[in-house]
């Protein structure tokens, strides 16, 4: 039975230990996964703090320290640091054989992170990349809808809110920093805080002016679709979070985070038509994120599994079972009847969606038997 360790108590490494062991423990898990039985996992999650003392944290446990043995025995660790700590950390993890799961948002920890693919692989592990929110949520959903056409063209996904501190930090950086994007199947950079559009997300966020950032959405998606053309990510910011992106923080960060929002739009070809087609999930940033990062941990304690390697959101081959473990926490959304229209003032290009529907199983997970 896995042992799962969680490195880092802070908001995401807080509710992905509540995530596994409310949702494990639930007779809901066996109709997750058609294949698993509610005991099956964890029985047992360890959280580990480098600050806090140790101490019951509901009836999960809270370890202070690292290394620490909770980690040297586990067979599945979450890293939930910092982003910058987390490339070094799953180094370490993988020369044991552990599996990692990795909450880094981070374009350049990203990059090193995927860079341990040959380090994973010569140890049998699985290393996951990018399991949060965005990216995580927003690259399953493109992924999702990409696997449901013959072609694809453009991929484009966008992000709302943060989840907590830290998330907002790097929310902060981002928008000051250079934007990776992929045109004409390569990538390259553009300038981060240009490239405004107006991105309609589902209730209750709306509408939203979403511009370039340093996300890690094109690289990962680039690695799942090589041969896609045109690759795209966008920030929600205000014209204050736009000029301000290059200074310091102005206000502290909301310490749980705000409902958030990620959005994802393919277009491609299916059966000799041009189609576009749009998934939207909404929830706090922070229960987003630990839901990927739990449904991985569940996939990697199942049977099926998922091979060694680096891996993330949009290169595993079977997304169904995490689409259905996140529906959980996070409310996914479809969209119906979405079109592309121009606002005639500026040209700016307004994306779908002004009739979302709530997604069923009936509705998405039903709609493209192919995937």
């Amino acid at each position: 039975m896995p042992r799962i360790a969680i490195l880092g108590a802070g908001v995401v490494g807080r509710r992905t230990a509540i995530a596994l062991r409310t949702r494990d423990t639930s007779d809901s898990i066996a109709a997750v996964g058609g294949d698993m039985l509610p005991g099956e996992l964890p029985n047992e999650i360890v959280l580990i703090s480098h600050t806090r003392p140790s101490k019951p944290w509901g009836d999960v446990e809270v370890g202070r320290g690292w290394p620490h043995p909770a980690a040297t025995d586990a067979n599945i660790v979450v890293l939930a640091t910092e982003s910058a700590h987390q490339p070094a950390l799953a180094k370490q993890l993988l020369r044991g054989g552990t599996h990692v799961v990795t909450t880094a948002d981070n374009p350049d920890d990203i990059d090193r992170l995927w860079a341990l693919d040959p380090v994973a692989r010569d140890s049998g592990a699985t290393l996951v990349v990018g399991a949060a929110y965005s990216p995580g949520v927003s690259t399953l959903l493109a992924s999702y809808l990409a696997r449901g056409l013959d072609s694809v063209t453009t991929i484009s996904t966008a992000q709302f809110g943060t989840g907590g501190p830290a998330c907002a930090r790097e929310h902060h950086r981002a928008m000051g920093s250079a934007a990776t994007e992929v045109h004409h199947g390569s990538l390259r950079a553009s300038r981060g805080g240009s490239g405004r559009e107006l991105v309609w997300f589902p209730d209750p966020v709306g509408a939203a002016d979403c511009y370039r950032a340093a996300l890690a959405d094109p690289f990962l998606l680039h690695q799942a679709f090589p041969s896609v053309d045109r690759i795209e990510s966008r920030q929600a910011a205000t014209r204050r979070d736009r000029l301000t992106a290059r200074l310091p923080m102005l206000r502290p960060p909301h310490a749980e985070g705000l409902i958030g929002a990620v959005w994802a739009e393919v277009r491609g070809v299916v059966n000799g038509k041009v189609e576009h087609r749009a998934m939207a999930a909404t929830a706090a940033q922070a229960t987003g994120a630990a839901a990927m990062a739990a449904a991985f941990c569940r996939e990697l304690g199942g049977e099926r599994g998922i091979r060694t390697g680096a891996q993330s959101a949009a290169t595993c081959e079977n997304v169904m079972p995490l689409l259905q473990y996140i529906s959980n926490d996070v409310r996914l959304w479809a969209y119906d009847g979405s079109q592309i229209v121009t606002t005639p003032s500026d040209n700016r290009p307004i994306h779908a969606a002004r009739k979302w529907q709530i997604a069923s199983e009936n509705v998405v997970f039903s709609t493209f038997s192919g995937c």
